[in-house]
């Protein structure tokens, strides 16, 4: 059956995740890690479910009660609480509407009574629920539908996302887009400041930072990546000046060894950069 299709109340399905993950001994800090690795996300992914900034689908849903060993239904909003939904099932379904199908969590009630004209039903094809506009048509097995749910498609929720820190904004932009095109959804970050301000708002899933930005160095940088919710988070350095003797070898080399940090040389060879940033995210 398909996967598209999203709960409704994303904020209380993760509230409630988490309530679930605290009865099983689960600490706080370890719920994003243990999220990520029951659905095979990446721990941003994972953190914005958790923040219910995410849309959950069912299937998502049952198999985070299964791996805990309890029923699914506990873990919804607070449609199950509504009275004219009594009776009814969440399902994930297509919804046609004239030439358009698309992806939506149906409630889907007790079979049609004879004479009764519902504004929507459902019914199965192919092991698939479809709803359609009640037009008179006979369909086989035909359920009333107490409520759908369209969500429209956030492709870029679905992909790890990488800071790209850099004071050159050309530079930043560039290595942006050719992340973007590999794949990956990513955030050009234009100096040490606004990187700052980024890391206090949100996790990510790597960072490809620039190692000198005029007087200071990327160094206090990586230590807050290493401090923040995702401390594992692969950080790659970029550097031109090695050459030139403006940054220095021996300290980049501190940084690498004790933050276990990827250091690269400018220009970056790009399709190097992301096999390794795959690799260590372990994308294939």
């Amino acid at each position: 059956m398909a996967n598209a299709a999203h709960s409704t109340d994303s904020v209380t399905v993760a509230e409630r995740v988490r309530e679930l993950m605290s009865r099983h001994g689960i600490g706080k800090r370890q719920q994003t890690t243990e999220l990520c690795r029951i659905l095979d996300l990446s721990f941003s992914q994972g953190h914005r479910k958790l923040r219910g900034n995410s849309p959950w689908t069912l299937a998502q849903i049952k198999k985070v009660a299964e791996a805990f060993g309890e029923p699914a239904a506990q873990l919804f909003g607070a449609q199950l609480l509504d009275p004219g939904m009594v009776g009814a099932a969440a399902q994930e379904a297509i919804f046609s509407v004239s030439a358009v199908e698309l992806a939506c969590t149906a409630w889907i009630g007790a079979p049609l009574e004879p004479g009764s004209r519902p504004d929507f039903v459902a019914y199965e094809k192919q092991g698939q629920w479809r709803v359609v506009r009640h037009d008179g048509a006979l369909y086989q097995n035909a359920h009333e539908v107490h409520k759908i749910e369209i969500y429209p498609r956030r492709a870029e929720a679905d992909k790890p996302l990488i800071a790209v820190v850099d004071d050159d904004r050309a530079s930043a932009d560039n290595l942006r887009d050719y992340l973007e095109r590999s794949g990956y959804a990513a955030e050009a970050i234009y100096g040490l400041t606004a990187f700052d301000e980024a890391l206090r708002a949100q996790v990510f899933d790597g960072v490809v930072i620039d190692w000198l930005f005029g007087n200071q160095t990327a160094a206090e940088a990586i230590r807050a990546v290493r401090a923040s919710e995702n401390p594992d988070a692969p950080i790659f350095v970029l550097t031109g000046e090695l050459l030139t003797g403006k940054a220095s070898e021996s300290e980049i080399g501190q940084v690498v060894h004790r933050y276990n940090v990827a250091c690269y040389e400018k220009p970056a060879r790009m399709a190097i950069l992301i096999a390794d940033l795959s690799k260590r995210l372990n994308r294939g």
